[in-house]
């Protein structure tokens, strides 16, 4: 299996991007599914070669009556690696009630925190996701869908830091096609997820309808789209580098309170205000800005050039008060998922 070429273009990725040094102790989030389930092969395939300790975890959300089947799928596959499995289950129904929000984000907090809360158990450095290249084209479509700033367009990053953790995606240069291959090579058997294909979510609306029509204009529309995406970050990842000493210049304090200098905000060109904006914002919040772009633009245009006493709130606490000598940021703590909010404007 380790000469499968899937597993030498892995190796390559996860060379690229430095997600691995060796020897790590790694946290494999193995759902059952297709990517998942060629996510542990490859790295189980790369274990003796990068020196890895490789456990899986395993999160039931509880919303589906064969999820059992899922996770006995998940488990079933890492005894026959030799792999330690970790599982929990979690209502997320009821979690994404309680908390007004998507059964997609609920679930997504719900498994980044057991994921995170199962690498501080076992004192793992790293946690790898089975996130494709598909994923990485359908998340710029959707977000250029809704409206994102550069970060958004971004896309999934390879490898994000999380504390003294690393969140890895080391199938993100993988097409899912590639993925499909793999599995019937090796005779290996993924269970398959019917919500996938419903159609009220807007990623399985462009999964299934947008892009194969786009794929009429362009056959390599989601290779382009994964381009579009790295470059983007790129880029952003430059001038995030290069703007950071005018940046820190308009803002002092950190956790509860954040002041920016209006007269100095106000010199900064339009993608450095932003920019000071979103700092700001994630450094009351604790794990980066909640706020698409259009929150951090309304936020930019609205009360930070508006009068004194002017108040704006944005979601996830967020507060921005226009004081007389200053412009101050102050937020709800919000818990880290280990993963951040790729979307963020």
């Amino acid at each position: 299996m380790a000469r499968d070429p899937l597993v030498a273009q892995v190796r390559e990725t996860i060379r690229t991007h430095a997600m691995l040094a060796g020897g790590e102790r790694v946290v494999a989030a193995v759902s059952g599914g297709p990517d998942s389930t060629v996510l542990l092969s490859v790295l189980a395939a790369l274990r003796e070669d990068l020196r890895l300790d490789l456990h899986v975890a395993h999160l039931n959300h509880g919303l589906r009556p064969e999820a059992s089947l899922d996770a006995a799928a998940a488990a079933g596959m890492a005894a026959s690696l030799g792999c330690s499995y970790h599982e929990a289950t979690e209502d997320v129904a009821a979690a994404a009630a309680r908390e007004r929000r998507s059964i997609e984000d609920a679930g997504r907090e719900a498994r980044y925190g057991f994921l995170v809360a199962v690498a501080a158990r076992i004192q793992a450095a790293v946690i790898a996701t089975g996130h494709t290249r598909d994923d990485q084209a359908e998340t710029v479509l959707m977000r250029l869908i809704r409206g994102s700033g550069p970060r958004g367009l971004a896309g999934i990053p390879p490898v994000r830091p999380h504390g003294a953790l690393r969140v890895i995606r080391p199938l993100i240069e993988t097409p899912r096609a590639e993925i499909a291959g793999y599995l019937a090579r090796h005779g290996l058997q993924a269970r398959a997820d019917p919500s996938n294909r419903d159609l009220s979510m807007l990623r399985n609306r462009v999964r299934l309808v947008l892009l194969p029509i786009l794929e009429g204009y362009n056959p390599d529309v989601r290779g382009a789209l994964a381009r579009l995406a790295g470059v983007i970050r790129e880029e952003a990842d430059a001038l995030d580098a290069l703007s950071a000493p005018r940046v820190e210049a308009v803002l002092r304090g950190t956790c509860a309170s954040v002041l920016i200098a209006p007269d100095a905000f106000g010199r900064l060109p339009v993608a450095l205000q932003r920019r000071a904006l979103r700092e700001a914002i994630r450094r009351v919040r604790g794990n980066g800005s909640p706020l698409a772009f259009v929150h951090i633009e309304g936020a930019r245009l609205g009360v930070l050039v508006g009068r004194t006493g002017a108040v704006w709130e944005a979601p996830g606490g967020v507060r921005i008060f226009r004081r007389p000598d200053a412009i101050e940021v102050t937020a709800e703590r919000a818990p880290d998922d280990g993963a951040g909010r790729d979307g963020s404007g």
